[in-house]
């Protein structure tokens, strides 16, 4: 599977344009996601990136008659500018002073140029985002102009072909839970909420109820599919070939019919559920407009997580299990391909930012269960680590004395999920640099160690782990941790830990724990451990009852003991440095053989 869309995005975006004249449309709205709102795309679903160029995972493009709009978070400010430049396409740098969202935007043109004809493909906008879009045209002539068929389809010259790949099925063993008992929990959800039936088009959900994974998606094991669940039936819309063994074994429980069946049983759905005065659940987060223009005759319930989202959020102790045994794989691989870096550099052998992240997928491949990386992997040096969704190593740029190289990596390994960052020290640090990185440290730790109430959100844990840098006048513009699935997608709803973060914590749970610093040309620095959430035990009583919460790391990774300043950090910070790390050489060393376990053994030895 290549890396980006075929030929011009000048010419695509020429030929949009046409079509726009054609449908009399002032706005052509192309957004990141696809009909499944895919984080990773296909090759023929990155719309955006054939109209712009930019191949960031997030990211909207707003089309006029004279300029493109393209609208990204801080994640992507350098690299937006780098990959559109040049174009007739301007970067909106969303978290600037004075920059504008896509909604504000299209207020302020309206301002200006009157009643609006906004077109878009209602199967790539989320009904929550319909909602905002219409709140957004103030003008009351202005117009949402839902169009079938994609514009961008039809521009595009040469759209890559796709032809889904084998599904394969997972034993309880790996997923700790069969399907006939999650179909039996969702009914129950359902059957609570009064609702019908539910819609399941995110490809994570579907994987995930029918304990099958696949490869439709780059680093994603998932296949395409939509499904249905009603009280007595469920129903997976997908052309991907399913093993006969897993058909047989799901075969009084998941009824398999083509993937372009779905838009017509969807219809048909929507007819009966009216006649019994039923609702249909779309989860207005995640569940297209065009699914409800599908539909449009049931009654909509559009509560947000639906069941699927919130029940596969909280894995089970065999999934917990499989994640443990899956990050000490991918720690070991880790370890390794550190351990070879300095070996190579200590021998004056070049080594470059493409070099080291083909070294470490060599040996993360080692390790059994081993399927895809997780993400691209980031290698970033020096002034590189800015960006923070580097996502193209470059061959050219070594890694030299003095430098620091920010490492963002993980991988698919069978039952399991990984993702984790380490910034090394590339020869001798600064005091800048261990300044720098001891503060992300600090915030690091002041998250793994938070003990919380039951209740507590996403934006509670996310400004105590951020006090500690805005004490220093610093500050990162992501999200300080994401949810993350078990041998499913790398960034997993519903709960974060985000200034956006509302959804509470609750055992069972496994996040990232991500605090970083990012300056331009000086480069960047974050560190990364996924932590899985459970019940603290032998504090007071909570004065209302809750339960005490706490963090448990996953990721068994030593830091660059070379960039700690300790006389930074407190005792408390010095013991859990020191803690840590003597649990990630007891447990690693085993697996490992020399010289590895020396470098382990140097990585980890005590601060004091």
């Amino acid at each position: 599977m290549s890396d980006s869309p075929s030929h011009d995005p000048a010419q695509h975006l020429a030929a949009l344009r046409g079509l726009m004249v054609e449908h009399k449309l002032d706005v052509y709205l192309v957004p990141s996601a696809d009909e499944h709102q895919n984080e990773y795309l296909p090759d023929h679903k990155k719309r955006r990136e054939a109209i712009s160029g930019f191949t960031g995972s997030a990211g909207d493009v707003a089309v006029c008659a004279a300029e493109a709009h393209l609208f990204v978070d801080s994640r992507y400010h350098l690299q937006a500018a780098q990959e559109v430049s040049g174009q007739e396409i301007k970067v909106h740098k969303l978290g600037l002073a004075g920059e504008q969202h896509l909604y504000e935007w299209l207020n302020t043109l309206e301002a200006g140029q009157g009643a609006l004809r906004v077109g878009y493909d209602p199967f790539v906008i989320t009904l929550d985002e319909r909602r905002r879009l219409a709140k957004a045209l103030l003008h009351e002539d202005s117009e949402l102009c839902p169009l079938t068929g994609n514009l961008v389809d039809r521009a595009w010259d040469g759209v890559p072909a796709f032809s889904p790949a084998p599904a394969f099925s997972l034993p309880d063993d790996i997923t700790g839970e069969d399907v006939a008992h999650k179909l039996g929990r969702l009914r129950e959800k359902l059957e609570e909420a009064g609702v019908g039936a539910l819609v399941l088009s995110k490809l994570d959900e579907a994987a995930w109820l029918t304990n099958l994974r696949g490869r439709d998606i780059p680093y994603n094991p998932v296949f395409e599919a939509f499904m249905v669940v009603t009280r007595d039936s469920a129903t997976c819309f997908s052309d991907t070939e399913i093993p006969e063994a897993a058909r047989a074994a799901l075969e009084s429980l998941v009824d398999f019919q083509p993937y372009g069946a779905f838009p017509q049983a969807l219809q048909t759905l929507g007819k009966q559920l009216k006649s019994r005065d039923e609702s249909l659940w779309l989860d207005g987060a995640s569940a297209s407009e065009g699914l409800a223009l599908l539909a449009k005759d049931a009654r909509l319930h559009r509560a947000t997580p639906n069941p699927v989202k919130a029940m596969k959020a909280i894995k089970n102790p065999v999934e917990i299990e499989r994640m443990r045994e899956g990050h000490l794989k991918s720690g070991c691989a880790k370890v390794r391909a550190f351990s070879r870096l300095s070996s190579l550099l200590g021998e004056g052998t070049p080594v470059s930012e493409r070099g080291f992240a083909d070294l470490l997928q060599e040996e993360y491949a080692r390790e059994d269960g081993y399927s895809d990386l997780s993400f691209t992997t980031i290698s970033a040096f020096g002034a590189n680590g800015a960006i923070v969704h580097y996502a193209t190593p470059d061959p050219r740029q070594l890694l030299e004395p003095g430098g620091l190289l920010l490492v963002d990596s993980g991988v698919q390994i069978l039952g399991a999920t990984t993702d984790d960052t380490r910034t090394v020290a590339i020869g001798s640090p600064d005091d800048l640099q261990r300044e720098r990185y001891t503060d992300v440290l600090r915030a690091h730790i002041r998250l793994a160690t938070q003990i919380f109430p039951e209740g507590t959100n996403g934006q509670m844990l996310d400004a105590i782990t951020r006090s500690l840098l805005w004490n220093a006048g610093a500050d990162y513009g992501h999200g300080t941790g994401h949810g993350v699935g078990a041998y499913l997608n790398v960034h997993e709803g519903p709960q974060n830990i985000s200034p956006r973060g509302t959804v509470p914590l609750e055992p069972g749970m496994i996040v990232s724990n991500e605090p970083g610093y990012y300056h331009a040309g000086w480069g960047g620095i974050r560190l990364e451990n996924l932590m899985v959430v459970e019940e603290m035990l032998g504090l007071p009583a909570h004065p209302s009852g809750k339960r005490w919460l706490r963090f448990i790391p996953l990721t068994m990774i030593p830091f660059d003991r070379n960039l700690i300043a300790g006389t930074r950090l407190n005792p408390d910070e010095r013991a859990w440095i020191d803690d840590y790390h003597r649990l990630v050489a007891e447990t690693l060393a085993p697996l490992l053989e020399e010289p590895d376990q020396q470098w382990l053994a140097q990585a980890c030895r005590p601060l004091s």
